[in-house]
């Protein structure tokens, strides 16, 4: 069955969000979020997930966050969150800390969408207009984390006119208590939730002579 929002006319764009080194890779921040991205093995299936997307001539997109400079000028901390990005320091733009997972495969034809402030990704960037560009209807979410930006991005791209997909197999949160809740409760309000294998059959499907 088509996933919702991937039916054939509509045209789907893969977000990779904040899959970066110091937010999800263990070997550079051993924090409970970087352990259940190693926990559900969502590196690898993201990196199926992105390659069923270029084989569909579908954008993928990574939106990251990280400050402009060392001292962090135009940072804004208003929030808990903010304050402890900023003083754990690691997501410096051109640094290991804020690049992508280093198991994650980033192409030339990809993009990278990098916010120096806020929250969610569509949030002081140019997320909407790329999107618009490719005359993008759905956006699919993966990455990190369904505790925060997860939900925001999803609020963000309903705001802004998308259909909203989640691969709910290629995100996770920082806990699996809060990762079930919010996908049971709250994010099915804004996204269809479904699996990366019917996010590519559904890709698949409304390809040319597709099945």
């Amino acid at each position: 069955m088509t996933v919702r929002g991937l039916e054939p006319g509509q045209r789907a764009a893969l977000v990779v969000n904040e899959m970066q080194n110091a937010i999800a890779n263990p070997a550079y921040d051993d924090t409970p979020l970087a352990g259940q991205v190693a926990a559900r093995g969502i590196v690898a299936r993201i990196n199926i997930l992105a390659a069923a997307f270029r084989a569909a001539g579908a954008p993928v997109i990574f939106c990251t966050i990280a400050a402009r400079t060392p001292d962090w000028a135009g940072f804004r901390v208003n929030c808990a969150l903010a304050a402890r990005i900023k003083r754990k320091g690691k997501l410096v733009a051109g640094t290991a800390d804020a690049a992508v997972h280093d198991d994650l495969v980033v192409e030339p034809s990809d993009i990278v969408s990098n916010r120096a402030h806020g929250m969610a990704p569509f949030t002081g960037t140019t997320l909407d207009a790329t999107l618009r560009g490719y005359g993008i209807d759905t956006v699919v979410l993966s990455g990190v984390s369904t505790n925060i930006a997860l939900p925001g991005a999803a609020t963000e791209a309903v705001a802004l006119g998308y259909s909203v997909v989640l691969a709910e197999d290629c995100v996770c949160g920082a806990t699996q208590v809060t990762h079930q809740m919010q996908i049971t409760m709250h994010l099915p309000l804004l996204a269809t939730i479904t699996d990366a294998d019917s996010v590519i059959a559904s890709l698949r499907a409304a390809q040319p002579g597709g099945k």
